[in-house]
């Protein structure tokens, strides 16, 4: 699994387990942080008291863009806000609260894989299971996948499946791409660049949560060449420049993309992206505006 760059992180709450199955939550987390989302969780280390769980699950949900409710075959019972239950009960109570809230985009995932529940539960933990089962709305996607990986993937398909919305994007004859890292390099080459040649650039902030696949994907249509330069920044321009160029169209693309970094920078020296349509070169920084008109031109001169 591949983390988006320019993609929003999920952020992720994941209930307490019982002991049963603790060990898939421990593997859920770890293939959820490899997915690229951010996993909101109680601390276990910390001496937690009935209270401070109230108080921790209301305070990470409120920060969650979903949730994950881990089901096993034991009920967990305990005394919470002077309500019989067990903590898987009550976190799933919260999520579903927060949806009833006309909150639209929360999703609640119940996760209750089929190696567990063809095995022999309590039945107090039979009666919870049943009831879930019968009480499944709108924002709540019910899964007995084994494998969590297939379950995560599930996961970055609902959260990520939406109607693009329409972003203000203008023609333009070149679109230069860079890191917010890079911002001086790069607004002094693309200041040079947009006397000659109409320019459009994107600074990329990873902090912030803008989708930039959809802007990226929606300006690349209306460009004829498209830059990536990075200078400080290639641990982030190698798989970006990937990901753009599989979401832009591949080899079928009708934009070409020209990767340039600083050779001057020795941790570029092995960086390099080879694949149709894109030229992938490294060259001395105050000689970058130049090399763009060059490979500009050579473009138009080719059409």
């Amino acid at each position: 699994m591949i983390f988006d760059f320019f993609t929003k992180k999920i952020k992720v709450f994941v209930s307490e387990a019982s002991d049963d199955v603790l060990y898939l939550k421990s593997n859920l987390e770890k293939v959820l942080e490899s997915a690229g989302m951010e996993v909101l969780c109680i601390n276990n280390n910390e001496n937690i008291d009935e209270n401070n769980i109230i108080i921790e699950t209301q305070k990470l949900l409120n920060q969650a863009d979903c949730s994950i409710h881990i089901i096993g075959n034991s009920f967990n019972r305990i005394n919470l806000d002077n309500q019989n239950i067990s903590i898987s009960e009550y976190q799933l109570q919260q999520a579903q609260e927060k949806i009833n809230l006309n909150n639209t985009e929360f999703k609640v995932f119940i996760w209750h894989p089929t190696s567990v529940s063809s095995q022999i539960s309590d039945n107090e933990q039979d009666d919870f299971i049943s009831q879930i089962r019968q009480s499944i709305h709108h924002n709540m996607i019910y899964s007995n996948r084994d494998i969590a990986i297939s379950f995560v993937e599930d996961i970055r398909s609902v959260m990520y499946s939406f109607k693009p919305k329409e972003i203000k994007t203008k023609n333009s004859d070149l679109f230069f791409i860079y890191n917010q890292l890079d911002e001086e390099s790069a607004k002094a080459i693309s200041n040079l660049v947009s006397d000659i040649i109409d320019t459009q650039t994107l600074e990329i902030i990873l902090s912030e949560d803008i989708d930039y696949s959809e802007l990226i994907v929606q300006q690349v249509k209306k460009s004829k060449f498209m830059v990536i330069y990075y200078k400080n920044t290639s641990d982030w321009a190698e798989p970006f420049v990937k990901q753009v160029w599989k979401k832009t169209g591949g080899a079928s693309s009708n934009v070409p993309i020209l990767f340039i970094g600083d050779e001057n920078v020795a941790e570029n020296e092995h960086i390099d992206f080879e694949a149709p349509n894109v030229t992938s070169i490294k060259v001395a920084n105050d000689i970058i505006p130049i090399e763009i008109k060059v490979q500009f031109d050579s473009l138009t001169e080719n059409n």
